[in-house]
This record gives C-alpha cells, structure tokens and sequence, in this order.
C-alpha cells in the first residue's frame, strides 16, 4: 500500500484552484480552473482538488448529515483492491463495495476510520 495524494474536497472549485496554482505556485499536472478535478505535484503525492458533490455522489451518501463534515479523501494505492476490500469489511466501516469507476480510470471502494476520515483504496484499471 502507499498513499497517493490527499483529496480535497470542495463547493467552490475555481477559488480553490486558483490558491493552490497562482497564490501558492504548486504545478498542475492534471487539470484546470474548470475541470472540476486537478491535481498538484507534492513530491511523490499529489494534492487534489474535487468538486464535494461529485465525491458524495460516488460514495452515495443521501443525507447531508452523512458528509457535510467530509472535507478530504486519503487516497491508497493497493495492489489488488478485491483482496484488500476481503481484508478489511469485517474489520472496519466499510462505505462502499469495489466498483469500476471508467471515468476515473480506477477500481475503488471506499471506508470510515473511527473518526469519519474517508480512505479509498484503488488499482488502476
């Protein structure tokens, strides 16, 4: 396993986005101000910026109670992401069950630690 970037999550993409890439200077490497996903070169992780709606809409939250606190993702590279999600659905919260999200070019699912933190776990399509 190992950490790929931390996500976070956004109502106001455009501002964020111009923080990170004109006040802050971090490289963009994947993006733009209206792509609603971008993400900045920190080293060997990335930091990313994503629209909040789109993220609980994956996670299938219904009820704002569910994620109004939710304001980043820890994203984990694994090296089989059935495997892993095996390993951990009887020893944590587990949110959502591994799906194929084409889109994002990944196989994923998704847990709570015990403080809500969302984590995903992902291998590449």
């Amino acid at each position: 396993m190992k950490i790929t970037n931390v996500r976070l999550l956004t109502d106001h993409y455009q501002s964020m986005f111009n923080s990170y890439n004109e006040t802050l200077r971090l490289e963009c490497v994947f993006g733009n101000e209206n792509s609603n996903y971008a993400d900045f070169k920190l080293g060997e992780v990335y930091l990313s910026l994503f629209i909040k709606e789109h993220m609980i809409k994956a996670l299938n939250f219904n009820d704002e109670t569910e994620y109004k606190n939710h304001k980043q993702v820890i994203v984990v590279e694994v090296d089989d992401v059935d495997q892993t999600y095996e390993d951990f659905k009887s020893k944590t919260n587990v949110i959502t069950e591994p799906t194929n999200r084409d889109i994002w070019g990944i196989r994923c699912f998704h847990i709570l630690d015990p403080e809500s933190n969302v984590i995903e776990f992902y291998n590449a399509l």
